[in-house]
Protein backbone atom coordinates (compact mmCIF):
# COMPACT_ATOMS: atom_id res chain seq x y z
CA UNK A 1 0.00 0.00 0.00
CA UNK A 2 1.07 3.78 -0.83
CA UNK A 3 1.98 6.24 2.06
CA UNK A 4 1.41 9.79 2.13
CA UNK A 5 5.02 10.73 0.70
CA UNK A 6 4.29 8.80 -2.26
CA UNK A 7 1.17 10.23 -2.54
CA UNK A 8 2.39 13.22 -2.62
CA UNK A 9 5.27 12.21 -4.94
CA UNK A 10 2.41 11.02 -7.30
CA UNK A 11 0.71 14.60 -7.34
CA UNK A 12 3.98 16.22 -7.86
CA UNK A 13 3.84 14.50 -10.82
CA UNK A 14 0.44 14.70 -11.96
CA UNK A 15 0.75 18.74 -11.39
CA UNK A 16 4.37 18.69 -13.52
CA UNK A 17 2.85 16.45 -16.50
CA UNK A 18 0.01 19.35 -16.83
CA UNK A 19 2.48 21.70 -17.14
CA UNK A 20 3.09 20.76 -20.68
CA UNK A 21 -0.50 22.19 -21.76
CA UNK A 22 -0.58 24.33 -19.10
CA UNK A 23 -1.71 28.07 -20.46
CA UNK A 24 1.01 30.22 -19.94
CA UNK A 25 -1.31 32.63 -17.33
CA UNK A 26 -1.86 29.84 -14.92
CA UNK A 27 1.80 28.13 -15.16
CA UNK A 28 3.06 30.23 -12.38
CA UNK A 29 0.36 29.08 -10.37
CA UNK A 30 0.65 25.55 -11.09
CA UNK A 31 4.47 25.87 -10.30
CA UNK A 32 3.58 27.32 -7.01
CA UNK A 33 1.30 24.81 -6.36
CA UNK A 34 3.65 21.71 -7.16
CA UNK A 35 6.75 23.77 -5.02
CA UNK A 36 3.76 23.84 -2.05
CA UNK A 37 3.66 20.29 -2.40
CA UNK A 38 7.20 19.59 -2.19
CA UNK A 39 7.30 21.35 0.71
CA UNK A 40 5.07 19.43 2.48
CA UNK A 41 6.13 16.30 1.18
CA UNK A 42 9.84 17.48 2.50
CA UNK A 43 8.22 18.40 5.83
CA UNK A 44 6.64 15.07 6.55
CA UNK A 45 9.96 13.26 4.93
CA UNK A 46 11.84 15.42 8.02
CA UNK A 47 9.20 14.96 10.89
CA UNK A 48 8.76 10.98 10.15
CA UNK A 49 11.41 10.07 13.17
CA UNK A 50 9.69 12.77 15.21
CA UNK A 51 5.83 11.15 14.63
CA UNK A 52 6.97 7.36 14.26
CA UNK A 53 8.57 8.14 17.95
CA UNK A 54 5.17 9.97 19.60
CA UNK A 55 3.18 7.03 18.81
CA UNK A 56 4.26 5.19 22.41
CA UNK A 57 2.37 7.85 24.01
CA UNK A 58 -1.34 7.23 22.47
CA UNK A 59 -3.67 5.90 24.64
CA UNK A 60 -3.70 2.63 24.66
CA UNK A 61 -7.34 1.28 23.34
CA UNK A 62 -9.38 -0.59 25.82
CA UNK A 63 -11.39 -3.83 24.07
CA UNK A 64 -14.86 -1.40 24.07
CA UNK A 65 -13.33 1.28 22.67
CA UNK A 66 -11.28 -0.66 19.77
CA UNK A 67 -15.02 -2.00 19.07
CA UNK A 68 -16.36 1.07 18.77
CA UNK A 69 -13.79 2.86 16.81
CA UNK A 70 -14.04 -0.79 14.26
CA UNK A 71 -14.85 1.10 10.49
CA UNK A 72 -17.92 -0.10 8.72
CA UNK A 73 -17.73 -2.15 5.60
CA UNK A 74 -17.72 0.59 3.04
CA UNK A 75 -21.37 1.43 1.41
CA UNK A 76 -20.80 -0.97 -2.17
CA UNK A 77 -21.58 1.46 -5.23
CA UNK A 78 -22.97 -0.43 -8.24
CA UNK A 79 -19.67 -0.19 -10.10
CA UNK A 80 -19.07 -3.04 -12.97
CA UNK A 81 -15.62 -1.99 -14.25
CA UNK A 82 -12.31 -2.67 -12.38
CA UNK A 83 -10.45 -0.24 -9.85
CA UNK A 84 -7.32 -0.84 -12.11
CA UNK A 85 -9.02 0.21 -15.17
CA UNK A 86 -6.99 2.59 -17.43
CA UNK A 87 -8.07 5.00 -19.98
CA UNK A 88 -5.98 3.10 -22.72
CA UNK A 89 -8.43 0.29 -22.09
CA UNK A 90 -11.84 1.49 -22.07
CA UNK A 91 -14.12 1.15 -24.74
CA UNK A 92 -18.14 2.28 -25.16
CA UNK A 93 -19.65 -1.04 -24.77
CA UNK A 94 -17.61 -1.29 -21.45
CA UNK A 95 -19.89 1.67 -20.54
CA UNK A 96 -23.11 0.27 -21.47
CA UNK A 97 -25.16 3.27 -22.78
CA UNK A 98 -28.64 2.92 -22.29
CA UNK A 99 -30.68 3.76 -25.66
CA UNK A 100 -30.60 7.35 -26.71
CA UNK A 101 -27.24 7.89 -24.92
CA UNK A 102 -23.90 8.89 -26.33
CA UNK A 103 -20.33 7.79 -24.70
CA UNK A 104 -18.01 10.79 -24.85
CA UNK A 105 -14.19 9.92 -25.32
CA UNK A 106 -12.01 12.67 -23.99
CA UNK A 107 -8.02 12.35 -23.44
CA UNK A 108 -8.39 11.89 -19.48
CA UNK A 109 -12.53 11.46 -19.15
CA UNK A 110 -14.94 8.83 -20.82
CA UNK A 111 -18.70 9.57 -20.31
CA UNK A 112 -21.78 8.83 -20.94
CA UNK A 113 -24.70 11.77 -21.84
CA UNK A 114 -27.96 12.42 -23.29
CA UNK A 115 -27.10 15.37 -26.66
CA UNK A 116 -28.85 17.95 -26.28
CA UNK A 117 -28.33 19.56 -29.71
CA UNK A 118 -26.11 22.09 -31.22
CA UNK A 119 -24.43 24.85 -28.45
CA UNK A 120 -26.07 22.86 -25.60
CA UNK A 121 -24.72 20.71 -23.04
CA UNK A 122 -24.96 17.25 -22.86
CA UNK A 123 -26.84 15.66 -19.84
CA UNK A 124 -25.40 12.98 -18.23
CA UNK A 125 -26.40 9.80 -18.20
CA UNK A 126 -24.99 6.90 -16.69
CA UNK A 127 -21.24 6.22 -16.25
CA UNK A 128 -18.74 8.75 -16.22
CA UNK A 129 -15.17 8.24 -16.06
CA UNK A 130 -12.04 10.19 -14.55
CA UNK A 131 -8.36 9.58 -15.63
CA UNK A 132 -5.33 10.93 -13.69
CA UNK A 133 -3.22 12.62 -16.96
CA UNK A 134 0.23 11.14 -15.60
CA UNK A 135 -0.60 7.63 -15.13
CA UNK A 136 -3.58 6.71 -16.96
CA UNK A 137 -5.12 5.22 -13.77
CA UNK A 138 -8.89 5.71 -12.59
CA UNK A 139 -9.40 9.00 -10.92
CA UNK A 140 -13.26 8.29 -10.21
CA UNK A 141 -16.16 6.28 -11.37
CA UNK A 142 -20.17 8.12 -10.92
CA UNK A 143 -22.84 7.37 -12.27
CA UNK A 144 -25.86 9.81 -13.31
CA UNK A 145 -29.21 9.63 -12.80
CA UNK A 146 -30.80 12.90 -15.88
CA UNK A 147 -27.91 14.61 -14.57
CA UNK A 148 -28.01 13.34 -10.99
CA UNK A 149 -25.34 12.15 -9.51
CA UNK A 150 -25.89 8.76 -7.71
CA UNK A 151 -22.34 7.22 -6.59
CA UNK A 152 -18.91 7.76 -6.80
CA UNK A 153 -15.09 6.18 -6.08
CA UNK A 154 -12.56 8.19 -6.17
CA UNK A 155 -8.80 6.86 -6.16
CA UNK A 156 -5.65 8.47 -5.21
CA UNK A 157 -2.81 9.19 -7.81
CA UNK A 158 -0.98 5.77 -6.34
CA UNK A 159 -4.18 3.43 -7.74
CA UNK A 160 -6.30 2.77 -4.25
CA UNK A 161 -9.81 4.07 -3.18
CA UNK A 162 -9.95 7.39 -1.46
CA UNK A 163 -13.96 7.80 -1.62
CA UNK A 164 -16.69 5.65 -1.60
CA UNK A 165 -20.39 7.39 -1.42
CA UNK A 166 -24.04 7.82 -2.49
CA UNK A 167 -25.74 11.00 -2.84
CA UNK A 168 -29.56 11.78 -3.14
CA UNK A 169 -29.66 15.16 -5.39
CA UNK A 170 -32.87 16.13 -6.65
CA UNK A 171 -31.37 19.19 -8.33
CA UNK A 172 -28.35 19.18 -10.74
CA UNK A 173 -25.22 20.82 -9.26
CA UNK A 174 -26.27 19.78 -6.33
CA UNK A 175 -24.70 16.89 -4.53
CA UNK A 176 -25.95 15.84 -0.93
CA UNK A 177 -24.54 12.89 0.40
CA UNK A 178 -26.52 10.10 1.49
CA UNK A 179 -25.87 7.46 4.02
CA UNK A 180 -22.75 5.92 4.67
CA UNK A 181 -19.49 7.99 3.23
CA UNK A 182 -16.11 6.45 3.46
CA UNK A 183 -12.95 8.23 2.98
CA UNK A 184 -9.44 6.16 3.05
CA UNK A 185 -5.66 6.70 3.03
CA UNK A 186 -3.12 6.04 0.39
CA UNK A 187 -2.49 3.19 2.35
CA UNK A 188 -6.33 1.60 2.58
CA UNK A 189 -6.78 1.91 6.10
CA UNK A 190 -10.37 4.01 6.40
CA UNK A 191 -9.90 7.65 8.10
CA UNK A 192 -13.02 9.27 8.07
CA UNK A 193 -16.63 7.56 8.29
CA UNK A 194 -20.18 9.00 9.01
CA UNK A 195 -23.42 8.93 8.10
CA UNK A 196 -25.44 11.49 5.94
CA UNK A 197 -29.62 11.95 5.55
CA UNK A 198 -29.83 13.83 2.23
CA UNK A 199 -26.88 16.08 3.06
CA UNK A 200 -27.10 16.12 6.88
CA UNK A 201 -24.76 14.23 9.08
CA UNK A 202 -26.19 12.12 11.22
CA UNK A 203 -25.51 9.40 14.00
CA UNK A 204 -21.32 9.30 14.78
CA UNK A 205 -18.73 10.45 12.01
CA UNK A 206 -15.30 8.97 13.05
CA UNK A 207 -11.53 9.51 12.17
CA UNK A 208 -8.76 8.15 12.16
CA UNK A 209 -5.27 8.21 11.63
CA UNK A 210 -3.66 6.54 8.79
CA UNK A 211 -2.37 4.13 10.25
CA UNK A 212 -6.25 3.20 11.97
CA UNK A 213 -5.86 4.52 15.17
CA UNK A 214 -8.70 6.77 15.98
CA UNK A 215 -9.14 10.41 15.94
CA UNK A 216 -12.55 11.19 17.52
CA UNK A 217 -16.08 9.94 17.25
CA UNK A 218 -18.70 13.24 16.53
CA UNK A 219 -22.22 11.87 17.07
CA UNK A 220 -24.81 14.22 14.98
CA UNK A 221 -28.76 14.45 15.70
CA UNK A 222 -30.38 16.59 12.93
CA UNK A 223 -27.09 18.03 11.68
CA UNK A 224 -26.20 19.15 15.65
CA UNK A 225 -22.98 18.04 17.03
CA UNK A 226 -23.98 16.92 20.17
CA UNK A 227 -20.53 14.91 21.69
CA UNK A 228 -17.36 13.67 20.77
CA UNK A 229 -16.00 10.90 22.03
CA UNK A 230 -11.78 10.50 22.15
CA UNK A 231 -9.56 7.61 21.92
CA UNK A 232 -8.92 7.28 25.81
CA UNK A 233 -13.09 7.52 26.60
CA UNK A 234 -13.26 10.57 27.79
CA UNK A 235 -16.41 12.51 26.10
CA UNK A 236 -16.90 15.96 25.22
CA UNK A 237 -20.34 18.28 24.65
CA UNK A 238 -21.05 19.93 21.50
Amino acid sequence: MASQVEELDASIRELESSLLDCPPELRAQVEQQIQNLRDVRDSLVRLAPEIQANLVHRAPLTDAIAAFFRPEPPAEVPAWLPDDLHRAAVSEPMMRPAPGVKVYFEDDSVGCAIPQGVGQIPIRQGLDLGFHSSTGRLAHQRFYEHGLLRWCVDYHLTGGRALVAFYAATERLSYPEHGLVTRFSPNGNVVSQGYFDRGTPAGYHKLWEDDGYPISATLYEAGRRVETILPDGSRMPG
